[in-house]
C-alpha cells in the first residue's frame, strides 16, 4: 500500500501517485469503451430506425462520441485527485504555447468540429475542392478524406473547407457542364451550333430537359469563343462526361471538315541600311 500511494509528483497541490494513476488510467479505458459501445448502438440500430441517412448518422455519433471522451476525461482527473482548477489555471499558457508550436494542428481541429456540427458537407457528398471531383469518405478530427473517381485518396485539412470556396454538389438534383469550344471565323457558325448539339444529345447520360444549348461567350482576335452546355444528373460522372463530349466533338469535326483555329502570329521584319 505505500508503494501505491509514493507521490511520484505533483501538480499544484495535488500529489500523483500510482493509485491515482491506476484510478485515472482505468476510468479513462472505461470511458474510451463506453463512448466506442454507444457510438455502434447509435450507428446501426437507433439512427437507422429513425432514417437518419448515414453521412449525417456518422457526424452526430462522432461528436457523441467526442462529448462522452471528453467528459470522462475531466471525470478521470478528478478523480485521480487532480483538481482541475489547476488544470485551467494553466491553460492560458498551454494555448499560447499551442498556438505557436502546432497552430494548423488546433486549426483542422476545431474546423472539423465545425464541420461536423454545420454540416456543410457530409459523408457521401459529391464535392468540387480546387478543381479536384470527389465524394466524401470520412470527417476526422484533422482532415476530410476524398475519393476521386479515379480512385485516389486525398487527405484535405478542415480548415481548407472553412478558408476556400468549396462546391457541393449533392444538394442540387441536376447540374450544368460548360465545354468551351473556339470556332473560326471561316466556319459556318450555324453548322458549329447543329453539330455540337446533336453531340451532345446523342450521349446517353446527357440531360434532354433542360436542353442542352450553345452561346457565344467572346470574339477574340482570331477566332470565336463558344461553349456548349448541357445538363447532367449522375454529378460524381462529371469530369467523365465532359471528357467524352470532347472526345465526340473531336471526331465530329474531323469527319466534317471543321479546323479548330490556329494560333495567328505577325512578326515584323526592319529593314537596315548598310
Amino acid at each position: 500500500m505505500d508503494v501505491l500511494n509514493h507521490t511520484l509528483f505533483k501538480i499544484g497541490d495535488s500529489s500523483v501517485t500510482f493509485f491515482t494513476l491506476i484510478v485515472f488510467t482505468s476510468i479513462l479505458l472505461l470511458t474510451i469503451a463506453i463512448s466506442v459501445v454507444i457510438r455502434r448502438i447509435l450507428t446501426k440500430r437507433v439512427f437507422p430506425r429513425y432514417n437518419i441517412a448515414p453521412g449525417i448518422a456518422r457526424a452526430y455519433s462522432r461528436i457523441i462520441y467526442y462529448i462522452i471522451f471528453v467528459s470522462g476525461l475531466l471525470i478521470a482527473i478528478n478523480s485521480a485527485g487532480i483538481n482541475i482548477s489547476i488544470l485551467f489555471a494553466g491553460g492560458a499558457a498551454l494555448l499560447v504555447g499551442i498556438g505557436f508550436g502546432i497552430q494548423n494542428i488546433v486549426n483542422n481541429w476545431i474546423s472539423g468540429l465545425i464541420l461536423l456540427f454545420e454540416r456543410p458537407i457530409k459523408e457521401g457528398d459529391f464535392i468540387e475542392v480546387d478543381g479536384i471531383l470527389g465524394t466524401v469518405c470520412s470527417i476526422s478530427a484533422r482532415s476530410t478524406r476524398i475519393k476521386t473517381n479515379s480512385d485516389v485518396m486525398i487527405i484535405v485539412p478542415n480548415s481548407k473547407f472553412l478558408e476556400n470556396k468549396i462546391i457541393n454538389r449533392s444538394y442540387i438534383e441536376k447540374t450544368w457542364i460548360d465545354i468551351p469550344v473556339n470556332v473560326s471565323y471561316n466556319s459556318d457558325f450555324k453548322k458549329v451550333t447543329e453539330l455540337l448539339l446533336k453531340t451532345a444529345k446523342e450521349h446517353p447520360k446527357v440531360l434532354a430537359e433542360p436542353e442542352p444549348t450553345v452561346s457565344i461567350f467572346e470574339f477574340e482576335e482570331s477566332f470565336i469563343k463558344a461553349k456548349l452546355w448541357i445538363y447532367i444528373s449522375e454529378n460524381k460522372l462529371f469530369g467523365v462526361i465532359r471528357s467524352d463530349i470532347l472526345k465526340m466533338i473531336l471526331e465530329v469535326f474531323k469527319q466534317e471538315g471543321i479546323e479548330f483555329p490556329k494560333p495567328v502570329r505577325e512578326m515584323e521584319y526592319k529593314k537596315t541600311e548598310n
